[in-house]
């Protein structure tokens, strides 16, 4: 019972040092685990060798604050995270938020200095509505237009276009336009408050910042005196182009008659005045002739009787005067017909004449005639017309004078030259008179006919330095002999180059020997390298030397020399011009 007793008591002893140590244990772990519990906020990760324990439960304790300290971490490692992002954001924020207080202070400024300049503007501002209607005017406005806001706003932009232009205008094509394309630029006539007009060049575009999607701004500029100005320059242009074609048609009129045609011509159909005169002097009486005259003003001919004795009393005013005297109608008709006051002459505004010095003691005199005011800009060119006419008719009569000392001389050089062969008298000009009628029958233009005419006068000017012996030969030339005479146009070039002749005249006397197909002397040209004078005089030469005597034959029949021209055709002739040839022989 003892010993029963002594086994408990040790067992009980033995038990509570179990349990004490246990306990011990436990106690020594469970603060292990509060030691783990209170590092969780660290940021150490524990170790295996930490979460051991000899108790299982107190193992299991400390793998779950290890799981949970774990999940602490990255819960706190994405709160520091977004914390970052949010002070980040915050610090953007702040910046923005000084950005925007700043760009409010700019936008503020920017507005001020918009409204200021909108209402400073030397162009018109309008704003108008959806309908058309006006809604805001600038202070331009009135500026330009002399309209005042309160008399524009509420009212429909077609008010101020001039005119009927207002209603051609179109505000829902044109609004249409302006939300398809961004804007629409357009020129139209405005109308001052007072009825006058104005030239504008307008812009339409949205209206930024206005209360509907719809409204539209539009930027006006008055454009007139620009216009204006682009008007006047085309006009000077203009009468800049009438003057040089003028002057170039004049460089190129040697006929009297061209150059008065031309001048007269110019001032009606160029510069539009109503009717041109242009006087000479008679060479006998004291009275001026009409030599040209052109416009509407004269389509009744028997006007032009009135001016038919205009007397030379008139050329001390124009003299003295001279850039010329404006007229009205009384004037004039006290100038010009001072004894004809019962003649009814036809109304006119205004009347411009100016005196046209030919040098010596004569001159000449244009009249223009117009139902308009005559401008300073018009009467500018018209002097200068006068000058280039009074230069071109100088020059006309100077031709003239020295064609016909030029003449004269041809005529003596011909003279010697036939005068040494009495079967060759007449024989240049008769070939002279034939290329004229070729030329002119295949529609050659006058200055080269006349060319022409003198080429056939002088083409055997170069048998002057042949010998008489062989030029006067009775019988068949030898082959020295025919050499010599081939000689003659290269003589007649040497002759006739000092004076100055065209190169037409020059190359139809050197080549007319010059055959079609090449086998001509003195140089063996063909077709083309010819040219077409020289093969003209070569078709008239050929006929009248053919229908002449000769001391070695009698003359061919017409006929004869025809078939002549027909056979050598495209050989030694042109083929045209033996067909113009023929019809012209068979037509007489």
């Amino acid at each position: 019972m003892d010993h029963l007793l002594i086994f408990i008591l040790a067992a009980l002893v033995v038990a509570i040092f179990i349990v004490v140590r246990r306990y011990k244990i436990l106690v020594y772990e469970l603060n292990n685990s509060l030691e783990l519990i209170n590092n969780i906020n660290t940021d150490c990760d524990f170790k295996e060798s930490q979460l051991k324990a000899s108790l299982p439960v107190t193992s299991s304790i400390n793998h779950a604050i290890a799981s949970i300290s774990n999940e602490l971490r990255k819960q706190v490692s994405v709160i520091n995270e977004r914390g970052c992002e949010v002070d980040k954001k915050n610090t953007e924020l702040e910046d923005a938020y000084v950005q925007l207080e700043t760009s409010y202070g700019q936008l503020e400024t920017l507005e001020q200095r918009y409204h200021s300049l909108v209402i400073n503007i030397p162009d018109i501002v309008l704003t108008l509505d959806e309908s058309g209607i006006i809604t805001y005017a600038n202070r331009a406005c009135r500026d330009i237009l002399n309209f005042r806001r309160h008399d524009i706003v509420g009212k429909p932009f077609n008010y101020l276009i001039y005119g009927g232009y207002a209603k051609l205008f179109n505000f829902e094509h044109l609004k249409d336009t302006v939300e398809k394309n961004g804007e629409q630029q357009m020129e139209l006539p405005l109308r001052k408050k007072e009825g006058s007009d104005i030239q504008s060049e307008v812009k339409f575009s949205p209206a930024i910042g206005s209360p509907s999607e719809h409204s539209i701004q539009a930027i006006i500029r008055d454009v007139t005196e620009q216009n204006n100005m682009k008007n006047l320059l085309i006009e000077n242009n203009y009468r800049l182009e009438i003057i040089n074609e003028f002057s170039h048609k004049m460089a190129s009129s040697m006929e009297l008659e061209d150059i008065y045609g031309t001048c007269v011509n110019t001032l009606t159909r160029k510069l539009g005045f109503d009717g041109a005169i242009y006087f000479t002097p008679r060479k006998k009486g004291d009275f001026y002739h009409i030599e040209a005259f052109s416009g509407n003003y004269f389509k009744e001919f028997d006007i032009l009787d009135y001016l038919t004795y205009i007397h030379f009393n008139v050329r001390p005013l124009l003299k003295d005067e001279k850039d010329g005297v404006v007229f009205d109608y009384n004037e004039f008709t006290q100038t010009f017909l001072p004894n004809n006051n019962t003649l009814v002459f036809p109304a006119f505004n205004k009347a411009f004449a100016q005196e046209v010095d030919i040098g010596g003691s004569s001159s000449e005199i244009l009249l223009v005639i117009t139902n308009q005011e005559i401008k300073h800009e018009d009467l500018d060119v018209v002097h200068s017309i006068c000058h280039t006419t009074s230069v071109a008719v100088k020059n006309a009569m100077y031709l003239t004078k020295s064609k016909e000392n030029y003449v004269q001389t041809i005529d003596a050089l011909i003279a010697a030259v036939e005068a040494r062969d009495q079967y060759t008298i007449g024989h240049s000009q008769r070939v002279a008179n034939l290329t004229v009628k070729i030329a002119s029958e295949m529609g050659m233009e006058p200055r080269r006919i006349e060319d022409l005419r003198i080429a056939g006068i002088l083409h055997d000017i170069g048998k002057i330095g042949v010998s008489d012996r062989i030029l006067l030969k009775d019988g068949p030339l030898t082959k020295i002999e025919f050499e010599e005479i081939k000689k003659h146009p290269a003589i007649s070039n040497k002759i006739l180059y000092p004076i100055g002749l065209s190169d037409v005249v020059l190359k139809a006397v050197a080549f007319h020997h010059e055959r079609y197909d090449g086998k001509g002397y003195p140089f063996g040209l063909a077709d083309e390298s010819i040219g077409i004078e020289p093969q003209i005089i070569s078709v008239a030469d050929a006929f009248d030397s053919m229908t002449s005597k000769r001391p070695y034959r009698e003359p061919l029949s017409k006929e004869c020399a025809i078939n002549e021209l027909i056979d050598n055709r495209g050989t030694q002739f042109h083929p045209k011009i033996v067909d113009v040839m023929v019809e012209i022989q068979r037509m007489q």
